[in-house]
């Protein structure tokens, strides 16, 4: 009886302790949500693509879960960024960047 009760007790601490972690997981990744999407739109309303470059570059993202990968960009990204560089003529920026 008194064994049983032991081991009764032991379960509910492993089921307390499970439940705490998971609960600090959660806050963990809503929290990082939360600093990921705020970061997203101070990079956005950034007033030059180099400010913005430098503010991720200097603040960078937390990511919820890592997940190793060779492509970090995603699709639309890799468009974006294959458009600028292929432009010769700077007529989507309309910048000078001979300067940096």
């Amino acid at each position: 009886e008194k064994q049983q009760q032991e081991k009764h007790n032991e379960l509910i601490g492993q089921l307390k302790a499970a439940e705490a972690r998971n609960r600090i997981r959660l806050l963990r990744i809503r929290y990082n949500s939360i600093r990921n999407s705020e970061l997203e739109q101070m990079v956005a309303y950034q007033p030059t693509s180099i400010r913005a470059v430098r503010l991720q570059a200097l603040v960078p993202q937390k990511d919820n879960f890592v997940i190793k990968t060779d492509n970090s960009l995603k699709k639309n990204d890799r468009h974006r960024i294959e458009e600028l560089i292929d432009d010769e003529e700077m007529s989507t920026t309309k910048r000078d960047l001979t300067c940096i």
